[in-house]
């Protein structure tokens, strides 16, 4: 009897182990069963579950069973003992299995062996008080036995069991929770990088989402140039979520960002041990960008070594982790962005050539924003909205002197300097309009008609003076007894200033 305690403690305890080792389902129920068999000598056993939806009993996990029929087997509400004990949630037990028309031994894994009998145990597994499921097992006996204590001991089981399946469907609604937010992230990716969502209408614009409604449903490497700031991580982007490929993922590398002993890693990963700090095995940028696109920007940075890796991979789309010797196919579309001249690079020998024919498939340039005048105020007024909206700041518009800065700047930092500009006005700016003193130095230094911006006194106030009258003329859409209000001066003294200044308010209504 005390053999017997000792042993159901070990089996008891190799279960929790199985629960706290893993959260797969299946697995964990496994180990309990083999648990049963090598601790008990319960030679057989199944884990059914109700499916209430089709009102039948199925099989989940057997041990000492033979699988194809496990798979193929299932019960009715009320069939068999396995029913049973579900309709009722009441276990039974059965001396032997011959003798009870209840056993219906639908699964044909049992041999009748002379002098022995098959005892079967099925107890139900509960939850919340429904009964889901039930646990049983058989072991061949000789003699009349009390089952009392194996019935105490399954019943236990089952509770552990219950608790599984309640883990587990926890879990999954989890995991279903976390794959629809995937999903609905991955969807505003595409929205917000759509080819239609990109700012601007010049001729020159028009000429990259051509080429970007061109290339996208291709497997063709693109190269993206032109300078820094002018958006080729948006074209990179909208290539991608324009693609087959746009389920899976984006992955972005800044080739500046890292040192090239790092950069390597980042990019093929590294096995444990393969220099001092690899204390894991990493997984790198090319195998997690695994049917999905990876984009590589400045790829005029990349060091000679690297270049030669790179053409590995993009020539027989397979690489080595460092440190490794198993190669690793690598299904992934490259598109690369490099602001230098790449040819020039060439000539000095810092960049090779047969990599720059495999990358230079597809080009695609992006122009300056100094090229592209016409989509200035698109960039400004998108800007304006997206900063004062993170800002809390109800600012609707830019003022015309404002503007006539804008449109005049030759904008060296193109995009990026403009958003960054406009940001800094908004944040400046407490008033429902972005006036020229909110905009950087940079700008009030701009020359316009030859003659510097650096007036007399005089002139400053005159220039100010139009400007709040021309705001607030768009403001009362060219009413000028509501401007006058507005401006806090008569009507006639308005009067006057207009024709001053030769502003004609029925253009500004």
């Amino acid at each position: 009897m005390k053999a017997k305690a000792v042993k159901e403690v070990k089996l008891l305890n190799d279960i929790a182990n199985a629960f706290a080792q893993s959260l797969d389902l299946e697995g964990t129920l496994k180990s309990m069963l083999k648990s049963l068999d090598t601790h008990l000598k319960l030679r057989r056993g199944t884990i059914t579950l109700l499916d209430p939806d089709a009102e039948t009993i199925n099989i989940k996990i057997a041990h000492g069973l033979n699988k194809k029929a496990a798979d193929e087997v299932s019960y009715k509400i009320g069939e068999g003992v396995t029913g049973m004990v579900v309709q009722k949630g009441k276990e039974i037990i059965i001396p032997d299995i011959s003798k009870d028309p209840r056993f219906v031994h639908k699964t044909q894994s049992r041999k009748k062996k002379v002098g022995r009998k098959i005892a079967f145990f099925c107890v139900p597994i509960k939850l919340e008080g429904a009964t889901i499921g039930t646990l049983s097992v058989d072991r061949e006996t000789t003699r009349a036995e009390d089952f009392e204590a194996d019935v105490r001991l399954l019943k236990i089981i089952s509770t552990m069991v219950a608790q599984a399946v309640k883990l587990n469907k926890l879990l999954e609604t989890d995991r279903k929770l976390l794959r629809d937010e995937n999903i609905r992230l991955r969807q505003e990716l595409k929205g917000h990088f759509n080819i239609h969502n990109m700012v601007g209408a010049s001729n020159a614009m028009k000429e990259v989402y051509r080429l970007i409604e061109q290339v996208a449903d291709s497997n063709a490497t693109v190269l993206i140039r032109g300078e820094s700031g002018t958006g080729k991580d948006l074209v990179a982007h909208a290539i991608h979520y324009a693609s087959p490929r746009a389920s899976k993922p984006f992955i972005k590398v800044n080739c500046t960002a890292l040192p090239d002993s790092l950069l390597e890693s980042e990019l093929f990963g590294h096995e444990k041990g393969a220099f001092t700090g690899a204390t894991d095995r990493k997984i790198g940028r090319f195998e997690r960008a695994s049917g999905g696109t990876i984009f590589l920007d400045e790829i005029g940075d990349f060091s000679l070594n690297l270049q030669v890796k790179l053409l590995r991979v993009m020539q027989f789309k397979e690489f080595e982790r460092v440190g490794g010797t198993e190669s690793i196919k690598a299904n992934v579309r490259v598109i690369v962005a490099t602001h230098k001249n790449l040819e020039e690079q060439i000539t000095e020998g810092l960049f090779r050539e047969d990599l720059y024919y495999r990358i230079n498939v597809f080009p695609i340039f992006m122009p300056p924003l100094r090229d592209r005048k016409d989509d200035i105020m698109l960039l400004a007024d998108y800007f304006l909205e997206k900063s004062a909206s993170e800002n809390n700041k109800d600012i609707s518009r830019i003022s015309t002197p404002a503007i006539e800065m804008l449109t005049s700047y030759h904008w060296p930092g193109n995009i990026r300097e403009l958003e960054n500009c406009i940001e800094r006005a908004v944040l400046i700016c407490n008033a429902d309009v972005v006036r020229s003193e909110h905009l950087p130095p940079s700008l009030q230094m701009i020359k316009k008609d030859g003659a510097s911006l650096g007036q007399t006194m005089p002139e400053i106030i005159e220039a100010k003076e139009k400007e709040l009258i021309i705001d607030a003329l768009k403001k009362t859409a060219g009413q000028q007894s509501k401007a006058a209000k507005e401006l806090g001066i008569t009507e006639r003294v308005l009067g006057y200033k207009i024709r001053k200044y030769g502003i004609l308010p029925k253009l500004l209504s």
